[in-house]
């Protein structure tokens, strides 16, 4: 392939992926699903070859890459127009926590493990999940949360009732399986584990997915049963 070749090639996909980006709008980042994700990589890839490959007509790779947005076009239309659609071709967003418990069939829905989760909490300066009302897993990839009415930011009226830090939370049990280490290094055993659960009305281990405790020793306990919808827990 020659240096003419290669400009020839470069400027026609130049032109035509900036049109057709212009007619895609911004939704493939501003708004960006899984199936955004995976069509800008798709698109990249056409262009790539079409500059690229040699014994492959550039009409047939504009022409791959036009239809291809034309697809991608369709399906965000669809997405607008329609309800059903929009919830086949973005999904819905996902309960990882309600009325602050977490929901596991949210995580397993979601692939995600607890420890992930509470990096996501971490990401928006959550460091214990007791303060946590709901976490929506959003369609772009992102965590939704909305903190327990006590942690909600201070209005003016409340700024001179400070409280002190709570420190960062320590997780002691994830998915039913004591983490010793931990334990130990709260100064705790599992005599402490198991007289904690007792108070909870918690008789087995195994029942518990998450447990944490602060520094002012406040324990939040999360089991396997969900009872969402309701007072009790």
């Amino acid at each position: 392939m020659t240096i003419l070749e290669v400009i020839i090639r470069t400027s026609i996909a130049f032109v035509i992926l900036y049109v057709l980006c212009r007619i895609l709008n911004k939704k493939l980042i501003a708004q960006m699903t899984f199936f955004d994700f995976v069509a800008g990589i798709t698109i990249g890839s056409i262009v790539a070859s079409a500059i690229l490959t040699k014994d492959l007509p550039i009409y047939i790779s504009m022409t791959s890459l036009i239809l291809f947005c034309f697809y991608v076009l369709l399906s965000n239309i669809a997405a607008i127009k329609s309800l059903i659609g929009r919830k086949i071709l973005e999904d819905e967003p996902t309960y990882l926590m309600k009325e602050g418990q977490v929901l596991e069939e949210g995580l397993k829905k979601s692939m995600l493990t607890m420890d992930s989760l509470l990096s996501y909490l971490r990401k928006k300066n959550i460091f214990n999940i007791d303060e946590v009302e709901t976490a929506l897993l959003e369609t772009d990839g992102t965590v939704s949360v909305l903190k327990k009415p006590a942690y909600l930011p201070a209005m003016q009226k409340d700024v001179f009732n400070i409280q002190s830090s709570r420190g960062v939370g320590q997780a002691f049990i994830i998915d039913g399986k004591v983490l010793m280490k931990t334990v130990e290094l709260l100064g705790k055993d599992i005599e402490w584990v198991r007289d904690t659960l007792s108070r909870n009305n918690i008789s087995r281990i195994e029942d518990v997915f998450f447990a944490q405790i602060d520094t002012k020793g406040f324990v939040y306990i999360d089991t396997r049963k969900d009872v969402v919808g309701s007072s009790e827990k």
